[in-house]
């Protein structure tokens, strides 16, 4: 368990440090993206062919449709994040995107017809608060307002991908993760291609690193790490350490790209880390509830 731990600690450190190789790559957001999703697909589907793991075809058949959807999710959501980068601070762009609970919980009432309820206001409101206080507070970046814009955008697919991923079923972490990075790359590759223009050019030897470690450390060898620590423990741990990613980013980006919240923007940090991390545990508190409420109900009608 212990082991468990440290592995998913670990990989929220390593998402914590991907805008600053995003920041050293000249190439556009879309063709970053592209690069993201080849090299994580090299590394993944090298990892599938030495661990001799078979495939679950006929869940892969049966949630296709939506797998490819929420690839495409995450190719815009990489995209308008990495775009964002450019245009406001990564702390800035980070947190804005920490924004997508909202969303999910909006898109939760009216996709899966689940209940509003107070808990769930609370962490809208907290987080929606959160959000203006830091916004509204004066920010670096080139274009601050674009680039809040497109960390929104960016939640916003975020949150779709997270309503997706409730409907599958029969799927690993793995064979998820795989499809979905096919999804991405049946949009995303052809758009950056497309998009591109002038001749491509080589890319420096810093830019080359930057391109190699987004590729094969922060998609394909951490998600594999993060999805095997995600087998070994409980959702709401699961649920409790992805927040450190932020915090991480927020950390990593004071230190080396000599980014600095104001006392505010750091109280409206915590509203939108804690409100989103309240809806979290909140809700894994009530499905925990509700299971042991129906197992007594069964347990009172066989008695």
């Amino acid at each position: 368990m212990a082991k468990s731990y440290a592995k998913l600690i670990f990989t929220m450190l390593i998402f914590g440090t991907l805008a600053i190789f995003v920041r050293n790559i000249t190439y556009s957001s879309a063709e970053i993206v592209m690069f993201r999703i080849i090299l994580g697909l090299i590394f993944l589907f090298g990892v599938w062919k030495l661990s001799g793991k078979k495939l679950n075809t006929q869940a892969i058949k049966a949630n296709f449709w939506r797998l490819m959807l929420s690839g495409f999710c995450m190719g815009i959501n990489w995209a308008s994040l990495f775009t964002a980068y450019q245009y406001v601070d990564v702390s800035i762009a980070t947190l804005c995107c920490y924004t997508a609970p909202v969303f999910v919980i909006i898109g939760s009432v009216f996709f899966l017809k689940e209940k509003i309820t107070w808990s769930r206001i609370l962490s809208i409101t907290g987080a929606v608060t959160g959000m203006i206080i830091i916004t509204g507070v004066v920010m670096g970046g080139t274009d601050p307002m674009r680039g809040i814009i497109l960390s929104i955008v960016s939640a916003i697919f975020y949150g779709s991908i997270t309503l997706i991923n409730k409907t599958f079923k029969g799927l690993d972490g793995f064979e998820m993760t795989f499809f979905q990075l096919i999804g991405a790359g049946i949009i995303m590759i052809p758009y950056a291609l497309i998009t591109h223009s002038g001749p491509w050019t080589a890319p420096g030897t810093k830019e080359l690193i930057c391109i190699l470690v987004l590729g094969f450390v922060h998609t394909g060898f951490a998600l594999s790490v993060y999805f095997s620590a995600m087998r070994d423990l409980p959702a709401q741990s699961v649920a409790l350490c992805s927040y450190i990613d932020p915090v991480s980013t927020i950390f990593f980006a004071s230190i080396f790209l000599g980014e600095h919240l104001t006392i505010l923007q750091v109280f409206g940090a915590v509203l939108i880390i804690g409100s989103a991390l309240f809806g979290e545990l909140w809700g894994q508190r009530n499905k925990a509830c509700a299971k042991i409420k129906s197992g007594e109900k069964s347990y009172g009608k066989q008695g």
